[in-house]
């Protein structure tokens, strides 16, 4: 039985993940487990040339655009913090529906991004 090596499992991640991006990348970090694993991977990977950002859409909770930048930075993701709570909270003005939401919500982060 294979215990799973997890210095092996980072060290083929960066490798496989700067083999993949070449050149400059821009990733979203909620800062959530999954993306901020996923960031720190790809920082790792292609150092600065990694642009993290992080959407403050104004639903989150108090203080935790703040709490999630400082733990970005410690973690030397220097995030770019976007304030677009105005544009999330006009798209969802009058949307009731949760499935609507979600599709508003989805669309919005894409616009941002764009």
């Amino acid at each position: 039985m294979t215990l799973f090596d997890p210095q092996r499992f980072i060290a083929s991640a960066v490798e496989e993940l700067a083999q993949a991006m070449p050149e400059r990348a821009i990733i979203a970090c909620s800062g959530g487990v999954d993306s901020t694993v996923a960031a720190v991977l790809a920082a790792r990977a292609i150092g600065d040339r990694l642009t993290t950002v992080y959407v403050d859409t104004g639903l989150m909770r108090h203080g935790e655009t703040e709490h999630v930048r400082s733990m970005l930075g410690r973690l030397d993701l220097d995030p770019v913090i976007v304030d677009a709570s105005a544009r999330f909270f006009e798209a969802l003005e009058g949307v009731e529906e949760p499935e609507h939401k979600r599709m508003v919500i989805g669309e919005m982060f894409i616009r941002v991004f764009e």
